[in-house]
């Protein structure tokens, strides 16, 4: 008999010696059984159960034979090139346990670290983590959080809470990319490190405002709406509000120095988004929400997107919470929206040169560019993907108060109330424009892929003119300035630009109408080009296949959730070690 390595079944499976279908989150036969299936062994653990001390000590005696004595030197050297000089001695400082000997060389890292996993999965997770979504060249005026992270964990200690909480994350997007599952039981228990730690450092009238204790809370919640796109887990905020309060027990200290005016900007607009992607009310006080505390152009959009949310609570509630009969209240929501239009339009012509999207001829792209999905031979890049990014959420927003002027236009049109005859066209105006502009930013974060690649792969993207990469000025994350280049654009596209895509998708455009081709569209995406509509929907589906996310699958457990949540279940209440970590 042929042997195909080590079980890959679950414990109770392998326990009883039957065929076990891998099933996720539980296998078919416990589901069968009735009983509670116990997971999984991790891969990268069934990969090297024969790892024994003896066998590695050997193995490793032999390779120190043939290697020279500068390995460890090129070893230092690598994490010095990955790192900067600023950095590497902190890091290498906190990272004495790790065998730095399983670093690949120099090269060759991001392959042999796809399909040659050492023991240290932790130090590889970390280098991979960095590598791809941290360590990429930034425009100095985007203020995104995980931008900050880097030199918090490099001045953090080996095993505080923010260094457990990062390498969850890390170990939890590695093993995306590797294996395609997340919420591993070595990415859980970092979490449950981070989390315990956390609680120390709450509890503390010192930690408790420091920005290592904010950084923590944020990394925390990335993990969690990681977990929400790959498994049945359901974000239920509560790091948001812990987040929430964090801000207003901090104070002043949310401004005592660049780093924490930074910090404190960034988890502000993850608050927002977040409310705002929710329907849930903005719970940060005024003097958090001042208009002296937005310098960077993404900060005046949260300020925006508060009025926008506030808009959507104000709708929610009805004419009889507001005061209002059904017309005034119908009346009233369009003249809010459509303040909220003129901002949003007032911030896009501010924008500086270095923010704005630069056209590119289709004739100018590659061909497999042109053949994955081009629409109306129209392609917009821009000097960064936090950049485009940012542009896409604005106009998110903008068709979110657009919604809003045309849905309550269709109600006062059925009380027989006239509205201004000239509302209508400009509508529909302004809604296709802000749709193609969203189309033509696609290219950039796609290029040329259709199926899963990794960041190391070479793929073709749309070039960026070197006028705009000079206007950028772009630093590392510790502020020294550098060049970005092509080859930092693809890692960067490859692990995160589809998921840029993906937020405004889940916004403004994942609407019913996107998910079903029989779904009648509504008064505003009805106006779109004819097949524009249909164009979206495949470029949904194409990212989709190349993240290989479970949409239906996600669809179908959120609706199992809703069932138990009608039995009595509430779903609402967080996890317990979550929910105990806030109450002090």
């Amino acid at each position: 008999m042929v042997y195909k390595g080590p079980s890959r079944g679950c414990y109770t499976c392998r326990r009883r010696r039957v065929k076990c279908d891998e099933g996720r989150p539980q296998c078919g036969n416990c589901i069968k059984r009735k009983q509670e299936c116990p997971g999984y062994r991790d891969l990268f653990d069934a990969v090297h159960k024969d790892e024994t001390f003896v066998v590695s000590h050997k193995g490793s005696t032999k390779r120190c034979a043939k290697s020279d004595s500068s390995s460890d030197e090129d070893n230092h050297h690598d994490i010095d090139m990955f790192l900067g000089p600023l950095s590497a001695d902190a890091f290498k400082a906190d990272l004495t346990a790790p065998d730095l000997s399983m670093l690949p060389p120099k090269g060759d890292e991001l392959t042999l670290l796809l399909l040659k996993p050492s023991r240290n999965f932790e130090l590889e997770s970390l280098y991979y983590f960095f590598s791809n979504y941290v360590n990429i060249p930034r425009d100095p005026s985007t203020n995104i959080f995980v931008e900050h992270i880097l030199p918090l964990y490099i001045n953090a200690p080996a095993h505080s809470a923010l260094a457990q909480a990062i390498n969850a994350v890390a170990i939890n997007v590695t093993q995306m990319w590797m294996a395609r599952f997340s919420h591993s039981y070595l990415a859980q228990e970092a979490y449950g490190k981070a989390v315990a730690l956390l609680k120390e450092s709450l509890q503390d009238p010192v930690q408790s405002r420091t920005d290592n204790t904010l950084a923590t809370v944020f990394m925390l919640d990335f993990y969690d709406s990681l977990n929400k796109r790959f498994t049945n887990f359901i974000d239920t905020g509560t790091h948001q509000q812990g987040a929430v309060a964090l801000l207003r027990h901090r104070g002043k200290d949310n401004f005592k120095t660049a780093l924490s005016q930074r910090l404190f900007t960034a988890m502000r607009s993850r608050h927002i988004n977040y409310s705002l992607q929710t329907g849930q009310e903005v719970q940060l006080d005024d003097d958090l929400l001042a208009e002296d505390t937005a310098v960077l152009p993404s900060a005046k959009l949260d300020l925006i997107n508060v009025e926008l949310a506030d808009l959507h609570m104000f709708a929610r509630n009805g004419p009889s919470a507001a005061g209002l009969n059904l017309i005034e209240f119908y009346q009233a929501i369009i003249k809010r929206a459509l303040i909220i239009d003129q901002k949003l339009q007032a911030w896009r012509d501010s924008l500086p040169k270095s923010w704005q999207p630069v056209p590119i001829p289709a004739s100018q792209l590659h061909p497999s560019i042109r053949a994955a999905g081009v629409y109306e031979d129209t392609c917009d890049v821009y000097s960064s993907l936090s950049i485009s990014h940012i542009n896409n959420a604005s106009r998110s927003s903008h068709i979110g108060a657009l919604r809003l002027v045309a849905l309550s236009m269709k109600e006062l049109e059925e009380l027989g109330v006239g509205t201004n005859p000239e509302l209508g066209p400009y509508l529909y105006k302004k809604m296709q424009e802000i749709v193609d502009r969203f189309c033509a930013s696609i290219p950039y974060h796609l290029g040329n892929r259709t199926t899963l690649s990794f960041p190391h792969e070479h793929r073709e993207y749309p070039h960026v003119p070197e006028e705009l990469r000079r206007q950028a000025k772009y630093v590392d994350p510790f502020g020294n300035e550098v060049e970005m280049t092509m080859e930092d654009h693809m890692r960067a596209a490859a692990a995160i630009g589809g998921w840029f895509i993906m937020t405004p998708l889940a916004g403004f455009l994942k609407a019913p109408a996107l998910q079903s081709k029989n779904f009648r569209p509504g008064p505003l995406i009805g106006k779109l080009r004819k097949g524009q509509l249909e164009w979206i929907r495949g470029q949904t589906q194409r990212i989709q296949k190349i993240y290989l996310v479970p949409d239906a699958a996600t669809d179908s457990d959120w609706l199992a959730e809703m069932k138990r949540f009608a039995r009595g279940l509430n779903i609402f209440q967080a996890p317990n070690w979550n929910r105990e970590t806030w109450a002090v």
